[in-house]
C-alpha cells in the first residue's frame, strides 16, 4: 500500500503518530530484514499516552568524576543546534549516576520545534516533564544534576543503544510498547509496509470480532 502525499516532515510525523504503532513498525522492519531495531525494554515512555516521532538527533555521553572549567560546553551546543522535528537520542550507557534530561532541557526542545527524546539513562523533574506533553524515554528516573558526574563528548555522529546502530536522521517511533529507530536509507518501504498491515489487521480484528475461526482468518489474510 502507497503512503499518502505528505506536505512536510512535520505532516509524515503526525500522520505516522495517529496510525502506526511500534508493533508494526518493528513487524515491517523485520519483513524487510532488518531485525532487532527495537531497544530494550526497560526504556520506558514517561507518559504512555504519548507517541514520539522524529528524526534522530544524536548525542553521546561519557562518566566524569571531577567538574570541569565549562561542564555544558557541547551539552549547550547540541541543544541549541536542534532543528525541528528532530528528536534526542542519547547514548549514557545506563550510567546509574548521570542523568542528563530535565525540564530545562525539554523546554528547550519544545521551543526549537524538537519532538522529544530517547535515552538508555534516567531523568530527573519528570512530573514538570509530564506536565508539559513532551514524549520522553528513559531508563529510570533519579533528582542529581549532571554536572561533575557525566559530559557531552559529541553529537550528530552515529551511536550505539542496545547494539543497535542509530544515525542521525533515523527515524524514531516510540509508543507505550517501546522505542523502534527505522533506518532512513529504508524509511519509506518500512512505512508503506506497516501501513498495509495496519489495514490487513483491520480486516483480520472485524473478522475476529464476528465470530470467526483464528485459522480460518489466518489462513485469509495471512496476519497474526
Amino acid at each position: 500500500m502507497e503512503l499518502p502525499p505528505f506536505a512536510d516532515e512535520a505532516a509524515l510525523f503526525d500522520w505516522a503518530a495517529k496510525r502506526l504503532y511500534a508493533a508494526v513498525l518493528s513487524d515491517a522492519c523485520d519483513a524487510m530484514g532488518y531485525r532487532d531495531r527495537a531497544l530494550a525494554a526497560d526504556i520506558r515512555p514517561l507518559d504512555e499516552s504519548q507517541v514520539l516521532v522524529g528524526r534522530a538527533k544524536t548525542v553521546v555521553w561519557a562518566p566524569l568524576s571531577h567538574v570541569p572549567s565549562n561542564p555544558y560546553e557541547k551539552e549547550i551546543a547540541a541543544v541549541d543546534s536542534l532543528r525541528p522535528g528532530e528528536v534526542f537520542v542519547m547514548a549514557v550507557n545506563r550510567s546509574p549516576a548521570i542523568v542528563p534530561w530535565g525540564e530545562l532541557l525539554s523546554t528547550a526542545t519544545r521551543a526549537r520545534g524538537g519532538r522529544g527524546a530517547v535515552l538508555d539513562g534516567l531523568v530527573r523533574d519528570s512530573s514538570r516533564i509530564r506536565a508539559m506533553g513532551l514524549p520522553v524515554f528513559c531508563t529510570g528516573r533519579r533528582p542529581y544534576d549532571s554536572c561533575g558526574r557525566g559530559i557531552v563528548v559529541d553529537y550528530d555522529v552515529p551511536i550505539v543503544i542496545d547494539g543497535l546502530a542509530i544515525h542521525p536522521g533515523d527515524l524514531v517511533f516510540g509508543d507505550a510498547d517501546g522505542v523502534v529507530v527505522v533506518p532512513r536509507a529504508v524509511e519509506t518501504p518500512v512505512l508503506a509496509r506497516a501501513w498495509s498491515k495496519v489495514a490487513g489487521e483491520n480486516l483480520t480484528r472485524q473478522a475476529l470480532e464476528a465470530g470467526q475461526l483464528l485459522d480460518e482468518v489466518y489462513r485469509r489474510y495471512g496476519i497474526l
